[in-house]
C-alpha cells in the first residue's frame, strides 16, 4: 500500500489541487507567498485555524491530564479523536506533541490515517462489516508495526470478527475492548452479566481475539440538562470501572499489559481520568482520554462546559486550565439591503450549525481589524447554502465589502465543509496549509 508518511518526513507536503474554495483562484502557493486574510490576499470564504491557539491548546490538555496522572498514580494518556479534524497534518502536530495515539470512527478514517503513516490507533466503534474487517487484518499482517483497537458489545459481534480472523488470519490476535453502554445511549453493554457473556465470547476465540480492557463515551450527556448532568457522565464512567473489576475478578480480561481503561470525550475528561484511575486490577492500566474538540476549543459550545469543568476539578483550577478558540471562518459581507440586516457570504456548506449559528468574532475594512464592540450584540438568525442572514445592532455600521469573522461552535461539522484550511499566524499570515480527508 504507499502511504504518504508525514511523521518520518514532516517536511513532506501533499498536492494541494487549487478547485477546493479558500485557495487561490490562479493557484498561487498561499504559504511561500505569504498570503494574508486581513489584506485579501484568498479568495472568500476562507477557513483559518490559529496557530498560536493550537499549540496552546495541545500542552494545555495533554499538561492537565499528566498533572491528574501524578496526582492519582495513574497512567493517563490522550488519543485524541481524529474525526473531528481529519487532517494528517493537525494527526502529526498532536502526536509530536506527545499523543499515545489517534482515535478514529469508521475503518475508512483508519484507512486515511494509516496512509498518512499514524502507527497507534483506537477505532472507537464496533467493526462488522466483513470488507473492513478484512481489510484491518490485512493491515495487521503487512505492518508489524500497527497497533490496532476495535470495540464490542455483543456475542455476535465478536462472531463476527472471529469468523474473519479465522478466514484470514491476522498472525496476532485483533485487540479488542468491550464497550460499556447506558439505557437511552449508544453502542454498549448495559449489565454486567451481558459484558461477562461478551468478554466469555472474545475468550473463547483466542488466539484470534483478545480483551484488551473496556470503554465507554459519555459524550452525549454533555447536552443533557445540567442539573444532574455530571452525575450521569460519572455513573456512565464508574461502569466502565466497574466491568472492569469484574472481568479481571473472573480472570476474563486478557494478559494485555497495561490494561486499557478508555473514556472521556471533549467535556467529561476529568471525570474519566479520575474515575478509572480507582480499579484496582492487580497489573497496570493505562487510562487513555480521546477528546477530540480541545485542540480548536469553540466559545458557544465548549466553553461553558470548559467552565463547569474547572469548577468541579481542583487540578484543572490550580493549573489555570484555558483553551482558546482557533478556527474561523471568514466571509464577505454582500449586502445591507435593509436598516439592520447585513447578508455574509458564506452559508451552511462552510460552517456546522448544529450547536447554533456561529458567533461574529472579528470585523475588517480595507485591510484592517476594526475595533467592534457591536459584534457581541450581532446574530445570525437565518442560514442557507451560501448565505447568512445577521441581524446587526443599532450604530454597527457595516458596508458592503467588509470581512467578517464567524467563530462556529461544535467544531467536527465546520472542517468537514473544507478540503484545504489555513494555519495562520495573529496577523492572519498563511504559515500552512492543512488537508482534510472525510
Amino acid at each position: 500500500m504507499a502511504t504518504v508518511d508525514l511523521f518520518a518526513d514532516p517536511g513532506a507536503r501533499v498536492a494541494l489541487p487549487h478547485l477546493d474554495k479558500g485557495l487561490p483562484l490562479d493557484g498561487e502557493d498561499v504559504s511561500a507567498a505569504g498570503a494574508n486574510v486581513l489584506r485579501g490576499d484568498l479568495p472568500l470564504p476562507v477557513c483559518t485555524l490559529r496557530d498560536a491557539a493550537l499549540r496552546a491548546n495541545s500542552r494545555a490538555l495533554l499538561d492537565f491530564l499528566g498533572a491528574v496522572g501524578r496526582a492519582t498514580g495513574a497512567d493517563v494518556v490522550l488519543a485524541p479523536h481524529g474525526k473531528t479534524t481529519m487532517s494528517p497534518e493537525l494527526f502529526r502536530r498532536q502526536l509530536a506533541d506527545g499523543c499515545f495515539g489517534i482515535t478514529l470512527a469508521t475503518a475508512r478514517q483508519v484507512r486515511v490515517a494509516r496512509h498518512f503513516g499514524v502507527a497507534r490507533v483506537l477505532l472507537a466503534n464496533e467493526l462488522v462489516g466483513r470488507r473492513e474487517i478484512d481489510w484491518v487484518l490485512t493491515e495487521l499482517r503487512r505492518d508489524a508495526g500497527f497497533a490496532f483497537t476495535c470495540l464490542v458489545d455483543s456475542v455476535d459481534g465478536v462472531g463476527r470478527l472471529a469468523e474473519r480472523a479465522a478466514a484470514n488470519p491476522a498472525g496476532r490476535p485483533l485487540d479488542v475492548l468491550l464497550e460499556a453502554g447506558y439505557p437511552g445511549g449508544r453502542c454498549g453493554v448495559r449489565t454486567l452479566a451481558e459484558g461477562a457473556d461478551v468478554a466469555r465470547a472474545v475468550a473463547d476465540a483466542a488466539p484470534l481475539l483478545r480483551l484488551a480492557g473496556v470503554e465507554g463515551y459519555e459524550g452525549l450527556l454533555q447536552t443533557s440538562p445540567a442539573d444532574g448532568r455530571d452525575e450521569a457522565a460519572a455513573a456512565v464512567v464508574r461502569f466502565v470501572a466497574d466491568l472492569a473489576r469484574a472481568l479481571d475478578g473472573a480472570g476474563l480480561l486478557d494478559d494485555a499489559d497495561p490494561v486499557l481503561l478508555s473514556a472521556g470525550g471533549s467535556s467529561f475528561y476529568d471525570l474519566a481520568a479520575r474515575i478509572l484511575a480507582e480499579p484496582a486490577l492487580g497489573r497496570p492500566t493505562r487510562i487513555v482520554v480521546r477528546s477530540g474538540c480541545y485542540l480548536t476549543h469553540d466559545a458557544g459550545l465548549y466553553e461553558p462546559l470548559l467552565r463547569r469543568l474547572v469548577a468541579r476539578d481542583p487540578i484543572a483550577r490550580a493549573e489555570g486550565l484555558a483553551f482558546t478558540p482557533a478556527l474561523e471562518v471568514w466571509a464577505a459581507v454582500l449586502s445591507v439591503p435593509e436598516a439592520g440586516l447585513a447578508v455574509l457570504g458564506a452559508g451552511r456548506r462552510d460552517f456546522g450549525e448544529d450547536a447554533g449559528p456561529p458567533a461574529l468574532a472579528r470585523h475588517v475594512r480595507d485591510g484592517e481589524e476594526r475595533p467592534a464592540p457591536w459584534l457581541a450584540e450581532a446574530r445570525i438568525e437565518r442560514v442557507s447554502d451560501q448565505h447568512a442572514m445577521v441581524a446587526l445592532p443599532d450604530g454597527a455600521g457595516v458596508r458592503v465589502g467588509d470581512v467578517v469573522a464567524l467563530s462556529p461552535s461544535h467544531p467536527c461539522t465546520t472542517f468537514d465543509k473544507w478540503r484545504a484550511i489555513h494555519v495562520v499566524d495573529e496577523a492572519t499570515t498563511v504559515l500552512e496549509t492543512v488537508r482534510t480527508y472525510f
